[in-house]
């Protein structure tokens, strides 16, 4: 298997294909999605752990990736935006300050959807995104450590652009925590969309998460943001990737 000789002309990529963007304000536009090798997080919840298998990756150079994504454009028609996932593409920083600025010259808006823990690297590339989707990671939902301070350190970076906020809710999260999050967005800016997302099961959304938004989670944080949303997985719903 190929390994990254140079890890700021070189990436990991584990697929790139064109399909609907199912999460979030932006729910529906037709996206190219390019799916980045790992991260540097181990969500309890991950629906993508089997793509963040090393024996899953492709090396990509920024020449070969952005051929690839002229394909797919010329090939499936036109697309809102290049939708940056993972993994976490931020965990490709130095790849993504030399790939970047050949997408921007091209006219793609880029969509960076990140687990919001990474606030150096976004610093680097900032300049070149147009949408961040952010996630928080309250530790009851994802089994992890906290991450309180690198959250708004992020989130300060982030404000630079069009940025909304996403939690995860399980059953096992605690309200006191998507509390605590939703208060790093009203510090920083109240107006940021504030998604709450409750985990999807093999079966669909999952009613114990759902039912936790409804009764605890949505009447702690109703005073202070402008725009707080529920809103499912929907390409699950829909059945495509």
């Amino acid at each position: 298997m190929k390994r990254l000789s140079d890890p700021q002309t070189e990436t990991e990529i584990s697929e790139i294909f064109s399909s609907l963007q199912g999460e979030g304000p932006h729910l529906g536009v037709k996206q190219i999605f390019v799916r980045f090798g790992r991260c540097n997080m181990h969500c309890g919840y991950c629906d993508e752990l089997e793509k963040m298998k090393e024996e899953h990756f492709q090396v990509f150079s920024a020449d070969a990736l952005t051929t690839e994504l002229e394909r797919l454009e010329s090939e499936k028609g036109s697309h809102h935006s290049v939708a940056l996932t993972g993994g976490d593409p931020l965990f490709y920083a130095p790849f993504l300050a030399e790939f970047l600025p050949r997408l921007k010259a091209k006219g793609r808006l880029v969509y960076l959807e990140t687990n919001g823990t990474l606030p150096r690297e976004l610093s680097e590339v900032v300049k070149w995104c147009d949408i961040i989707a952010m996630d928080m990671k309250p530790p009851t939902s994802t089994g992890d450590r906290p991450f309180w301070a690198a959250h708004e350190e992020f989130l300060k970076i982030a404000i630079r652009k069009e940025v909304f906020v996403k939690v995860v809710v399980t059953p096992e999260t605690a309200a006191d925590e998507v509390k605590r999050c939703a208060g790093i967005v009203k510090s920083v800016n109240p107006k940021i969309p504030f998604i709450l997302q409750p985990v999807s099961d093999p079966f669909g959304i999952n009613t114990q998460a759902l039912s936790l938004i409804e009764k605890e989670i949505l009447p702690s944080i109703s005073e202070g943001l402008f725009d707080v949303r529920v809103i499912p997985q929907m390409h699950k719903i829909w059945g495509v990737r």
